[in-house]
């Protein structure tokens, strides 16, 4: 009579013998002793989950089986060790959580600063372009609040200059002294020739004409360094600075330069716009403790 092997019997088999080798590859690096003729190796492996009882039974008939062998060889025992593979793969996943906790932080940092110039009013989807003729240039000086006569004055004024550098270039290129200390001391005296637009026009214009031109003209705070005296004082990601020891800001190195101006530690005001309100605090002279941004906002009237 043959002997018949059910196909659950095979599965289990199976079924052991992949999940012994999965074990071993993915946890432990494994060493198996040789095991002398004649002797049997103690066995350690680990436990292997029966079959799932509900595998349809069907029956298979095989050749005669094979007969038992005089002396049963047993596996070694596997030890599981540390394989290197794996300890890379973890500090790979560790390296790309903290890298992933790192972002989040900004996220935030972003979320926070975007929600500060939508509730300013600054989205940069309606961002006009610079003026690049002298008339555009006299028309976002009119429209920023510059009398008509004054913003004349001023493109006269910057055409004049621009044309005496231009000279001076020419000229020091034909005699052969570009780029020497001479030259650069006459480009500073012309320079020097010149009043900037800032106290031409006055705060208020100048605010005015930034934002008509499409430039940046607010600090924001970007983030809060924790301990720090803007946290101390109350300052927020997405505050916008107005003004700082009682000058407006309209640019991050005016700020940098006003915090190491005066004597250090001094209380001073820090006025800034949160949303639509402002709130005015005092920081002592010195370093603020934020990281810093520039953004595009409507001057409050």
């Amino acid at each position: 009579m043959k002997p018949t092997w059910t196909l659950t019997a095979l599965g289990f088999v199976t079924g052991t013998l992949i999940g012994a080798l999965g074990y071993g590859q993915l946890f432990a690096s494994a060493e198996v002793p040789a095991v002398p003729s004649g002797h049997t190796a103690a066995v350690s492996a680990p436990a292997l989950s029966a079959p799932p009882a509900s595998v349809a039974v069907v029956t298979v008939t095989a050749g005669p089986a094979p007969a038992a062998p005089s002396t049963p060889v047993v596996a070694a025992a596997v030890e599981p060790t540390a394989d290197p593979r794996v300890a890379t793969l973890l500090a790979a996943w560790r390296d790309a959580d903290a890298r992933l906790a790192d972002l989040q932080a900004r996220l935030v940092q972003v979320e926070q600063t975007l929600a500060g110039r939508i509730a300013a009013g600054d989205t940069g989807l309606d961002r006009p372009t610079a003026p690049r003729t002298p008339d555009e240039r006299r028309s976002a000086l009119v429209a920023a609040g510059v009398d008509a006569g004054l913003a004349d004055d001023i493109i006269w004024q910057e055409a004049r200059l621009e044309l005496d550098r231009l000279t001076l270039r020419d000229r020091a290129v034909r005699e052969g002294w570009i780029g020497t200390d001479r030259y650069r001391e006459a480009s500073g005296e012309l320079g020097g020739e010149s009043r900037p637009l800032r106290d031409e026009i006055g705060d208020l214009a100048y605010d005015r004409y930034l934002y008509l031109t499409g430039e940046d003209n607010r600090v924001t705070v970007a983030a809060v360094i924790p301990g720090s005296a803007a946290e101390a004082a109350g300052l927020q990601a997405g505050d916008l600075i107005e003004s700082y020891a009682g000058e407006r800001m309209y640019a991050a190195d005016a700020l940098r330069d006003g915090t190491t101006q005066g004597e250090s530690g001094e209380l001073v005001p820090v006025r800034v716009r949160r949303g639509r309100g402002i709130i005015e605090a005092w920081v002592p002279r010195g370093p603020l403790g934020i990281r810093l941004d520039m953004t595009r906002v409507e001057p409050l009237p």
